[in-house]
């Protein structure tokens, strides 16, 4: 692909490694060839070790600086203290927040969680909020101060096959609860 073929790319995921592994070889392949690449994160506060690290994984991914919603891990409340859970939090408030990173960014591809989120919350509920938040930022007259808008001509959800699901689910601890419905 050429430069000019390549789209730009918004990775919006919930958790600080997600982009890496749902979507770095994307990433760096865009970035590479010199498209403009960037990655949002829902949970993690930009002062913690995990956003440390988030900080160096999108460097060697060439995605630029984090973008960071800074709601707090559904297993790890101090992953951003004082802040709600993004499973708690009010769906419309992260739904605006990320209406500002779209406008900014201005992608023409969208890549997140699938609707499944490999069964984890943060990643199911970060898949509602990409999908209402990549609709509104489109229409004219929805948060206005969030900048001018902006509609990605496609979101994809980045899925796990499913003869992973059973490593997965091994893999990673059952949360102590679910999202706020």
């Amino acid at each position: 692909m050429t430069r000019s073929s390549l789209p730009s790319l918004l990775a919006v995921f919930a958790h600080p490694d997600n982009e890496a592994l749902a979507a770095g070889g994307v990433l760096t392949q865009h970035a590479a060839a010199g498209a403009r690449t960037a990655v949002v994160t829902t949970t993690w506060a930009p002062d913690t070790r995990r956003a440390a690290e988030l900080a160096d994984a999108l460097h060697l991914l060439g995605a630029g600086k984090p973008r960071m919603l800074g709601y707090a891990d559904l297993r790890v409340s101090k992953s951003s203290p004082g802040r709600a859970r993004l499973c708690d939090a009010i769906q419309e408030e992260a739904v605006n927040r990320l209406i500002a990173h779209i406008r900014a960014v201005q992608p023409q591809v969208i890549v997140t969680h699938d609707a499944f989120g490999s069964g984890h919350p943060d990643h199911v509920r970060t898949h509602e909020v990409v999908r209402q938040a990549a609709l509104a930022a489109g229409i004219e007259g929805v948060r206005p101060a969030a900048g001018r808008p902006w509609r990605a001509g496609a979101v994809y959800g980045a899925a796990y096959p499913r003869s992973e699901s059973a490593v997965l689910d091994a893999l990673l601890a059952r949360p102590e609860g679910a999202c706020a419905q």
